[in-house]
Parts: C-alpha cells; structure tokens; sequence
C-alpha cells in the first residue's frame, strides 16, 4: 500500500517538478523530503489533486490550507550510524546521508543540530546491520511558539561517555534513552533527564508539556489552525480517541461541557493529567485505556466524539462501538487521508458536513485533513 501510494504521488508530482530550486544541498540523495524541486504554490495543488483522486466519488476539495515552507519542523530523529550522522539515502535502508543542516529545522534547534554533531563525533555509534554500538539516534525536538529546544541521545546501552557528550549541548532539556532491542526505533525507556526533562509549547494560551517520547505534532502553527477548528466544532459531553498529552482535549474543553480523554500509553496519560493541572481545566479526565476496550462499555454517553488516530487509521470494530455509542457529531483528524476513506464505510449513518485539508509537512507528500461528520 506505502509504496503504491508513492507512485501514485509521483506521477501526480511529475509535471510540477523542476518548478523551485531545492534550498538544501542533500536534496534527491536525502530521503526527507521529496518536493523542494516544486514551487510551492505548486506543492499545494499537487496535494489538491492527489486528495480530489482519493475522494472522487465522495467530496471536492477546492484548496488546502499553507503552512510557512521551511523551518516548521518540532522534531527530527537523525540517524548515529557508521561514522555519519543524518538521514537515510532515498530508497537505500542500509545507507545513511551524513547532514550538516536542513533547512525543515527552526533556528534554535538547528543551532543543537550543529552542537549534536560535533561533540558526538567521537561516541561509539551503533551499526543498525550487525547490531553493535552505543549511539542509536539523536532527537531534536523545539517548540515553534516557546523556542524551547530538547536534545535526546538514543543508546543501545547506558554509557557514562555519551551522558558527558550530552552535558555539553546547550539545549532548554536534554535527555538519555535506552532502547535495546533489534527494531529500529528512535524512543525508549527514559534513563536520565537532563535541566527539566521536558519543553514547554503554548496554544492561544494552554501549555503543554512535552517530554522525550511525547507525542507532538511536528507543525505548531498548522496543528494550532486545526486545533481552533476542531474547538469550534466541539459541544457538549465530548470523548477523544487516542488523546496523546491531551493536546486537543484540553484545547476542546474551552467549548465543551465536559472532555474524557483516552490513551492507551500510560506515560502520554500522565503528561496530559499534568497539562491538565498547569492550565487548571477542570472539566477534562483522561484514562488509561485501549480505546476499543473502552468503547465496548459505552452507550449514549457523549455528544461528540474527536478521533485523531496513528497513520494506521482506526481498527474497524471500533466502528462498530462508535455507532452503538450514536454521538450526535465525530471529527476525524487524519494523518492518511487514504486510510479516512476506506473508514467511512463505517459510519453510514454520518454524512460529511465539512472537510479541510492543511499542509502540515510541506516539501513532503504527507498531508493532515479534518473532516467533522454530523449523524443524519
């Protein structure tokens, strides 16, 4: 499916390209990003086309919603492995693109980046092919409204050399983490914290918390347009899905009467209860849980029902419960919009009352859509 919706993408991007010179000099061997060579204005309809193809038979898109092009980026994971440090070669698991800078990063935390690189030059990486090393990944994250940065050094294995490379970066939080198992991830369990252990983002006035393995979404000025709509169109006793650090839920409660959040991460459950207390919103409880688990007890409980779902989408018997549960309004925030489509099948006592697409990673293919669904 990935890779057939990456050709898809590409011949819809063909005519477009050769229309912006690439503003980074990794471009077409970096797998990060695949339009710098398009205008921007032409990125936008490209995406246009690519949803109106997905959604022919059901809605029009007429435009999708800008973000600013460059230096948007909350969090890149850069890859420690055979002496380099950087991205992926396109197409090339095995190979890794040593990168100096990227043009996606906001200026605070591509001054950690230059930071990152130099003092780690030195520490033991770990070769992802035979399974030895030290240094797995180095995680930026900033939050765009704050200027706060974080640095995060992913290990294999605690070692004392890599704490002391780490001491040296000048970041608001830095922190170690160990992941040791065979897959490749860029999260795990936290060893130590560094300063606060956390950075701060603020939304038109909520805080938010995020730690090193919180979720966040990696556009603020494009999350916090969504967000605003999605509070506009909550009412009523409302119930979000996958709540993350309760990001939206705490955004929501400003237009809702009540809000349960739920997550079946513990650790994200926490954050959002702290982001809970450092707002003080009170009409707002988050719970531990794995949402179809959740959903099997609910009946007639809520008005309105926030589902912002992993790119995997929601599993289909889930469906089966929302339905029982006959929320009057669902808004659907999605990450893939192909995986949206193929879900409305689910609800067909829904129709679609609005639908906007944003741009929340521009010079990629990626695109975040919001659609509100209001019970017929």
């Amino acid at each position: 499916m990935k890779k057939k919706k990456q050709q898809l993408i590409n011949s819809i991007a063909e005519p477009y390209r050769n229309t912006a010179d690439p503003q980074c000099e990794f471009f077409g061997s970096c797998g990060g990003c695949l339009f710098q060579d398009i205008s921007y204005e032409n990125q936008l309809l490209l995406k246009k086309d690519y949803l109106n193809g997905i959604f022919k038979d059901v809605l029009e898109i007429e435009n999708v919603h800008p973000s600013i092009e460059y230096g948007y980026r909350n969090r890149m994971d850069y890859v420690a492995a055979f002496g380099k440090r950087g991205l992926r070669k396109r197409g090339f698991f095995k190979e890794v693109i040593d990168i100096t800078k990227c043009p996606l990063l906001q200026n605070e935390s591509s001054k950690v980046w230059q930071e990152a690189r130099q003092i780690s030059e030195n520490l033991n990486d770990y070769n992802f092919i035979v399974h030895k090393g030290i240094l797995r990944y180095i995680v930026l994250r900033q939050s765009y409204f704050k200027k706060e940065t974080m640095c995060n050094f992913v290990l294999n294995e605690y070692n004392d050399e890599c704490v002391q490379a780490l001491e040296k970066i000048n970041a608001d939080s830095k922190s170690i983490i160990i992941h040791s198992g065979l897959a490749d991830l860029s999260f795990g369990e936290v060893e130590r914290n560094i300063k606060n252990g956390f950075i701060t983002e603020e939304f038109d006035g909520i805080k938010f918390r995020i730690y090193p393995n919180s979720f966040f979404q990696s556009n603020s000025e494009c999350a916090l347009n969504v967000y605003r709509k999605i509070a506009d169109a909550s009412f009523g006793n409302l119930l979000d899905l996958y709540c993350g650090v309760g990001s939206i839920s705490l955004f929501a409660a400003q237009k809702a009467e009540q809000v349960t959040g739920v997550e079946i991460v513990q650790e994200a459950v926490n954050a959002a209860n702290e982001n809970k207390e450092l707002n003080n919103i009170i009409n707002t409880e988050f719970i531990c849980a794995d949402a179809l688990d959740y959903m099997k007890t609910k009946r007639n409980q809520f008005d309105c029902v926030v589902l912002d779902p992993p790119r995997s989408g929601v599993h289909p018997k889930v469906y089966k419960y929302l339905s029982e549960l006959n929320p009057k309004r669902i808004i659907y925030m999605s990450c893939n919009p192909s995986a949206f489509k193929e879900e409305i099948q689910y609800l067909p006592d829904y129709k679609i009352s609005s639908f906007e697409a944003f741009d929340m990673f521009p010079q990629t293919p990626h695109i975040e859509t919001l659609a509100v669904l209001d019970r017929k």
